[in-house]
């Protein structure tokens, strides 16, 4: 785990577990993207990056400026965390805290998203046997995104979470030069 995501974890555990108990996933996820969208905000973001500099006086007006922007589209639960990150000098970390709620979100409900790229496109029936295979394989629902890319040559390359799986034949290629040190 990155330094950010270290710092990250508690916060993005804290708001899980209070969404999970309260029911509220959906709702948390939707609040910590739009929390996350602010903070990625150009102007937020160095404003975010010069807050340790500044002091007690501007802290207060930043973190009013920030619940003001996300005013209506985050509860009072929900503004409390993004206080209680401002105090800490944490809203940096805004970002990974989404990130990783979504992978708690993800792990809790049991489903993945797969990504899979071919060379030519995939029919119907052919994704819905890949998705049900990958299903029993990861034990989780899956979601699909079937993409294409004409500079695999042929194949297929699947990445479920963590997992990749490269059977292009542009990996093939690839590794056979390596071996054959071309």
């Amino acid at each position: 785990m990155s330094d950010s995501q270290t710092i990250a974890y508690p916060y993005a555990k804290a708001a899980f577990d209070y969404a999970r108990d309260a029911d509220q996933l959906e709702a948390w996820e939707n609040m910590l993207v739009v929390m996350k969208e602010v903070a990625e905000a150009p102007i937020v973001a160095s404003q975010i990056e010069a807050l340790d500099m500044l002091g007690p006086d501007a802290h207060d007006a930043f973190n009013q400026s920030f619940l003001a922007i996300c005013d209506g589209l985050i509860d009072e639960h929900g503004q409390n965390l993004v206080k209680l990150m401002a105090e800490n000098g944490r809203l940096a970390v805004l970002p990974q805290v989404t990130e990783l709620y979504q992978t708690f979100k993800s792990d809790f409900e049991r489903t993945v998203e797969a990504c899979v790229v071919t060379a030519e496109p995939l029919d119907e029936q052919q994704a819905n046997s890949l998705s049900q295979a990958l299903e029993r394989k990861l034990n989780r629902t899956v979601s699909l995104t079937c993409q294409v890319d004409k500079s695999l040559v042929g194949g297929i390359k699947i990445t479920a979470g963590e997992l990749v799986i490269d059977g292009s034949l542009k990996s093939a290629i690839d590794r056979l030069a390596i071996r054959l040190e071309v």
